[in-house]
């Protein structure tokens, strides 16, 4: 009867040991966000959350990159919060600027410690929910870019900068959705990674962008919930097989007779002209969608006629050459070029009274009608980027 029961006891307490290994392991600590410090009305930085921290730990007195920590408080609730987002699970979300149309380059960043390091050479597979918001403070513009980069050490961020890295994962066509969408990919580790963080590491130039609603400052805007990394184990591998005889083939040798060259009369090459932009780094500032081929523009003077002189090119091509802006509109037209980086491009050949260089600009295309303005300084452009 004891050895029975042994057997039994043994048995049971192999079932239980067995039970752990049938479910993976989240490396990622607090992936839902649901553990906290203090209760808010809503809105808190991120650093009220346990685990995770900003990338930006040098914190300057000036503006800086500040992921938030997001959640539902029934006892004193935010006015107006719960409209722009609804957690996936729990009361809590992480959420992020990935695009600022006011400040240049302005991103956030969410970073973790994983539970253990990845191993190198090993496989694992990340998961997390992302969604935007329907409210103007919370999603006016959809863009691409959203990133999950993996690295042995801590990344810093010193400003609002985009960090200089290359995501494992990142997302290329724009992005919008006001209901949670599931991101999902698989990896080999080629580190022993021990730090994740996420957001846009794409800068302005290379980030697409799309207007959802307008407003005086409208910027792009992450909710991130359920974030997961799974280990996937490696499957044994198969018995190695001994080696193949190998087959050597002789060829009969081959005399090839080279060919007598004509001879081909140079033409002499003519250097492309340089545009003068072409000297500083051009940032696109805004993007807009239009319908038609031809483009009417006006451009004069934003707020203060102040002696800007600029320069306005589009497609290596001068629209306005070293034109001093004023208070009366200028009218130009210009025409979209399929195949093109259909970029309007603002130079300034000097800064006026009060830098920077600024100039209103007013687009018809079609149906589509738009005024907003652009700045230049010395050492960058400013851009509008067209697209059909």
């Amino acid at each position: 009867m004891r050895a029975k029961l042994f057997k039994h006891l043994f048995l049971l307490s192999g079932f239980f040991f067995t039970i752990p290994s049938l479910y993976a392991q989240n490396l990622i600590p607090n992936p839902s966000f649901e553990s906290f410090h203090e209760e808010t009305r809503g809105h808190a930085y991120l650093d009220n959350l346990e685990d995770w921290f900003n990338a930006n730990s040098s914190k300057p007195k000036s503006l800086y990159g500040t992921p938030d920590h997001l959640f539902i408080n029934e006892k004193q609730p935010l006015k107006g919060i719960k409209d722009s987002f609804k957690p996936r699970t729990g009361t809590s979300v992480l959420g992020l600027i990935s695009y600022m149309q006011r400040v240049s380059d302005y991103r956030e960043y969410a970073s973790v410690r994983t539970s253990t390091p990845l191993q190198k050479g090993e496989k694992y597979q990340f998961t997390c929910y992302i969604k935007n918001g329907n409210q103007v403070a919370f999603g006016a513009i959809a863009t691409n870019g959203f990133g999950v980069y993996f690295s042995e050490n801590k990344i810093r961020q010193y400003v609002y900068e985009p960090l200089n890295v290359t995501p494992q994962y990142q997302i290329e066509d724009i992005f919008y959705t006001t209901e949670w969408k599931k991101i999902t990919f698989t990896f080999t580790a080629e580190d022993n990674y021990k730090y994740m963080t996420i957001g846009n590491f794409l800068d302005d130039v290379k980030t697409d962008i799309k207007y959802i609603n307008y407003d005086v400052d409208p910027q792009c805007y992450v909710y991130v919930d359920d974030v997961s990394l799974i280990h996937i184990p490696t499957d044994k591998p198969e018995e190695e097989k001994g080696p193949e005889e190998e087959v050597i083939e002789e060829v009969p040798e081959v005399v090839a007779v080279a060919p007598v060259k004509e001879k081909i009369k140079e033409e002499p090459v003519q250097e492309k002209k340089k545009m003068v932009y072409e000297d500083r780094p051009t940032t696109v500032q805004s993007s807009i969608y239009i319908t038609s081929y031809e483009i009417n523009l006006a451009v004069w003077d934003d707020k203060t006629v102040d002696g800007d002189i600029v320069s306005l090119f589009w497609n290596g091509e001068t629209v306005l050459e070293e034109y001093e802006l004023t208070a009366k509109k200028k009218k130009l037209k210009i025409r979209y070029e399929p195949g093109k980086e259909n970029i309007l491009i603002l130079y300034a050949h000097n800064l006026g009274k009060e830098p920077p260089n600024t100039m209103a600009i007013y687009i018809k295309a079609g149906k589509k009608k738009r005024q907003m303005s652009i700045r230049s300084t010395l050492g960058k452009s400013g851009g509008i980027r067209f697209k059909r």
